[in-house]
């Protein structure tokens, strides 16, 4: 008798507390075997029965845990966040070294076994699918070919059609240096051709970019030292990457796509976003212009992105 009033006693405060037993917090900070290598992955919550939100990287090589710790503070009430270093960046990088060189191919099947990895560990169907940049490259691929496995996608500055967008941006920043007769920035892009023939032509591109986007300390923010290290293991990659176009190679999506644009993005060439966003087929798609953001819209404006992300947990379950 006893043991069935203390049992209906903690029924009762369940419902009061709005308390679920099978809930807990989570954070966590270790590797999974994915695809031959320990890969690292952060798993934050304070409720583990809350969907799960899979944050794809940018670089490709740039871990996204310098300028996302903040953000998922103010996610994990409504999620499981997690954070993943790819293969050769940040801590998995300094857990073990990928084989070289690293394929599209491996990128595609990391991304995949990272995703079946969290959906069998929390014991889900879906999840929420955020790529930004590099990660847009990877995340578009995975959504055409694994719909069925996500709630939505959420697209931040997407690598859409990048020689496109290359092309765009060179000719607005070889323009401005013109008009501004800024005879470095002229005989530096001068050099520069779409495709790029080597690390350096995407970098005086990264530059001038920074430059003509408010940044006139660009060789701190972009000092040449890190694209030099950075190019023979991602260079290669980064360039077959960029040879796909997804206005063309994915014109319909068979889930919930969502297009997070800054209006002052020249590195994903905002006008291309949006031509995607007006041409792909979805079962429901929304674009999301971020009038502030040039193209690191979560470090640029991260309060409007979180409120965003949460709107569309709300309005896709």
């Amino acid at each position: 008798m006893q043991l069935v009033k203390v049992t209906a006693f903690l029924f009762l405060l369940g419902i009061c507390c709005g308390y679920s037993f099978g809930q807990q917090a989570i954070k966590t900070k270790n590797g999974a075997e994915i695809n031959g290598l320990k890969q690292y992955i952060e798993v934050q919550t304070k409720n583990s029965n809350k969907p799960i939100l899979l944050f794809l990287h940018g670089g490709p090589g740039f871990s996204s845990r310098p300028y996302f710790n903040s953000i998922k503070k103010s996610l994990d009430d409504e999620f499981i966040v997690v954070q993943w270093d790819q293969r050769e960046t940040g801590i998995t990088k300094a857990w073990n070294q990928a084989p070289k060189p690293i394929t599209l191919s491996q990128m595609h099947q990391d991304t995949e076994e990272v995703i079946d990895y969290l959906l069998r560990r929390f014991d889900r169907e879906k999840l929420y699918l955020v790529g930004f940049s590099w990660g847009g490259y990877l995340g578009f691929t995975y959504a055409r070919n694994h719909p069925e496995k996500l709630h939505a996608y959420v697209s931040v500055s997407g690598m859409i059609s990048n020689w496109d967008s290359e092309e765009k941006t060179l000719d607005l920043i070889q323009s401005k240096a013109k008009e501004e007769n800024l005879t470095q920035a002229i005989q530096e892009l001068g050099g520069v051709q779409v495709p790029f023939e080597n690390w350096e032509q995407l970098y005086f591109q990264r530059k001038w970019t920074a430059y003509f986007n408010g940044n006139t300390n660009v060789s701190k923010a972009y000092p040449k030292s890190l694209f030099e290290s950075w190019a023979p293991v991602w260079f290669d990659v980064f360039q077959e990457a960029s040879k796909e176009n997804f206005i063309v190679s994915t014109p319909e999506l068979e889930c919930p796509i969502f297009f997070m644009i800054a209006r002052k993005d020249l590195v994903a060439n905002y006008q291309i976003s949006q031509d995607y966003f007006e041409a792909i087929k979805a079962p429901k798609k929304e674009l999301i212009w971020f009038q502030e953001s040039t193209h690191e819209i979560p470090s640029d404006e991260p309060k409007r992105f979180v409120e965003e992300v949460l709107r569309i947990k709300e309005e896709i379950r």
